[in-house]
């Protein structure tokens, strides 16, 4: 087959995929918008819209969810998003909306979790021939082009680690941060991770500046040891352990993975010695700080004028719906975030060999021609891991 042949088949095969999906989610916006959770104070919020053909329309606003719900039908978007600031003028450009405020929220992400079972649950897709490999090749072994894409589908694990990562960012919010944490929302992504919103009012008028100070710290970047009284100067070692002590935060957490209890000057300059003199210990608590901090995507909490998958709303990268977790522990993704009906098979052309759970029932598909619940359908060609037939 050469290459006209491969981009002809595949545009015939993106046309099918997109005209089911746009059926589907527009039955879903009609049948299921209560699912879409109204926002605080939605006439100051900008919105954007993203199009199948990946196209993004941006600073939209709307009156009230009727509003919404009217254009949601009517244009069949396959995302929605919605600004976490408040804006006097939502539909102006950025500079010119002038901005009231902004709930904080954060982004915790399989990509950012370096997890060893990914591999085994990642795909590598040729963007020209559709072809897929389960490592990642320096160029399609059929049609030979380099544009490679990815897509995975999370394991247990996965969402295990996803969860603990989430719990570990509520627990620095609320101890370090004093957030109340009835203020704090978790919700399921809708893909491959968590967001986490904290509508706190001593965090509200915080500027991009001082997000990205917060984040450092979560994340444990750029931490002195200066702050645990070690400092060192022409090659002296002086150690003075602050008046505040190393009880709280960032000092307690360190000073404990250390084992050093009941801590004193004198013990903390035998330790710093012990470890090899003041950069190795430097470098112990970079790790420490690396290890201990929580793994977010930085720029989603910095950038205030950033918009947001709506709770409630489709991701467009999965089938899954963006929603709320009022227990983590229990929460199941490929079933609490699965809102389509199963009203219907879909027949699809599955393009490697695939095992997963969805819907608390276990799928393996080899590549072949099958029949699967249309909700599984759905999830297989935005995964891009099937075509419509």
């Amino acid at each position: 087959m050469g290459k006209r042949d491969y981009r002809d088949e595949m545009i015939k095969n993106e046309t099918k995929n997109i005209n089911f999906l746009q059926k589907c989610f527009k039955e879903y916006y009609f049948n299921k918008f209560k699912h879409l959770e109204s926002p605080l104070d939605i006439s100051r919020r900008e919105f954007g819209f993203m199009s199948f053909d990946s196209k993004m329309t941006r600073h939209i606003s709307f009156i009230n969810m009727g509003q919404l719900n009217a254009f949601l039908i009517q244009n069949v978007p396959a995302g929605i998003y919605i600004s976490n600031s408040y804006y006097d003028f939502p539909t102006f450009p950025i500079n010119e909306k002038r901005l009231i405020g902004s709930d904080l929220i954060f982004d915790i992400d399989l990509k950012d979790l370096n997890l060893p079972c990914q591999k085994d649950h990642t795909y590598y897709i040729c963007k020209y021939c559709d072809n897929i490999s389960n490592n990642l090749p320096s160029s399609c072994s059929v049609c030979k082009s380099t544009k490679i894409d990815s897509t995975i589908i999370p394991c247990g694990i996965c969402i295990r680690n996803l969860k603990n990562e989430t719990k570990k960012l509520i627990s620095f919010l609320v101890t370090d941060f004093g957030i109340n944490h009835k203020s704090i929302y978790v919700y399921f992504s809708g893909n491959n991770g968590f967001h986490i919103t904290a509508l706190e009012k001593d965090y509200f008028n915080l500027d991009s500046k001082g997000r990205t100070d917060l984040v450092e710290y979560l994340m444990g970047k750029n931490f002195s040891v200066t702050s645990l009284g070690v400092t060192q100067y022409k090659n002296n070692l002086k150690v003075k352990i602050p008046i505040s002590g190393l009880s709280y935060g960032w000092r307690k957490r360190i000073s404990k993975n250390m084992k050093l209890f009941n801590i004193t000057n004198n013990s903390l300059q035998k330790y710093v010695n012990r470890v090899g003199g003041y950069l190795l210990f430097k470098k112990e608590v970079e790790n420490i700080t690396g290890k201990m901090g929580v793994k977010i995507d930085p720029y989603v909490t910095m950038d205030i004028h950033r918009i947001f998958r709506m709770p409630g709303s489709i991701n467009s990268k999965s089938g899954l719906s963006k929603v709320k977790c009022n227990n983590l522990d229990s929460f199941d993704p490929f079933s609490d975030a699965c809102l389509f009906e199963d009203d219907r098979n879909v027949d699809v052309d599955v393009k490697t060999r695939l095992e997963f759970r969805f819907k608390r029932k276990k799928y393996i598909l080899d590549k072949c021609s099958t029949t699967v619940p249309s909700s599984v359908g759905i999830y297989l060609v935005l995964k891009n891991l099937a075509n419509l037939i």
